[in-house]
């Protein structure tokens, strides 16, 4: 397959379209119309996918790093360097105006770390400070989320003639909350007879597989352990080699949390 109209537009103004940057109209026009150089965009956009899951913040400062800059806590050549980074990423950027931002608004926090000149020397007692701050900030934020109850939904019914069958199992389940469905099958680990492991399969009316990738999945205990996976590309994630139990499973989304309750990981004999 070969470009419809050679020459009408360059690689680097396909770079500059995916980047999201002003280009000309005919490019927009050549894209539209040219399935060489849409495949090409496609190809990039790709690539830049795997590069961002693979570098994605690998150089960036720590939360607590970014806390201590903001506070004024950094030794000068430090502070430097950070605010060099600042300059750059757009990320970082962003969570050190979101922790300001909030400190600025809960004079509460703002009373709890204090910059006084002994901590520029004393870096541990600052460290432990401003650790505390974005603790309180991080459990803000979840406070702000909302959390939905997931919806068990019954069995599919049985043919006529399976009727007298014995039950059967009670795996896979399906759970929904708003437009999201999340299916969960529970199968034994392999090597260690008493674990069992845990995958499920999640959908999102009017979402692609892609969109859902990366987002976290916790699975918790009453005892507070806590296992956390991510969802793959394919919309699928997996707890290995866990013990059998009853767990709460929550799905974070940017915007809310699906929470599935009193959650019988087991096998049915």
């Amino acid at each position: 397959m070969e470009c419809s109209e050679p020459g009408t537009i360059r690689d680097e103004e396909l770079l500059a379209y995916l980047a999201g940057e002003r280009v000309r109209p005919a490019v927009v026009q050549h894209l539209g119309h040219c399935p060489h150089c849409s495949a090409q965009l496609a190809e990039y956009r790709r690539i830049e996918h795997t590069l961002v899951n693979k570098l994605y913040r690998w150089d960036c400062p720590s939360n607590l790093t970014l806390g201590e800059y903001q506070l004024g806590l950094l030794d000068k050549e430090h502070a430097m360097a950070v605010r060099l980074h600042l300059s750059q990423c757009v990320l970082c950027a962003a969570e050190v105006a979101t922790l300001t931002e909030f400190l600025a608004d809960d004079p509460i926090l703002v009373e709890r770390v204090p910059v006084r000149p002994s901590s520029l020397n004393n870096h541990r007692p600052a460290a432990q400070e401003v650790r505390s701050v974005l603790d309180r900030l991080a459990e803000r934020s979840r406070e702000q989320v909302r959390r939905i109850k997931a919806t068990l939904l019954p069995p599919q019914p049985r043919f006529a003639y399976q009727r007298n069958v014995a039950q059967p199992s009670v795996w896979p389940r399906r759970y929904t909350a708003e437009d999201v469905s999340i299916s969960i099958q529970v199968e034994r680990a392999a090597g260690r007879k008493e674990d069992v492991q845990l995958i499920g399969f999640v959908t999102r009316k009017g979402a692609t597989l892609e969109a859902l990738q990366g987002i976290p999945v916790l699975l918790s205990l009453q005892s507070d352990a806590v296992y956390t996976q991510n969802i793959d590309e394919l919309g699928n994630f997996v707890f290995s080699s866990i013990s059998p139990a009853t767990y709460t499973l929550e799905l974070q989304l940017p915007e809310s949390t699906i929470v599935i309750e009193q959650l019988p990981v087991t096998l049915q004999d």
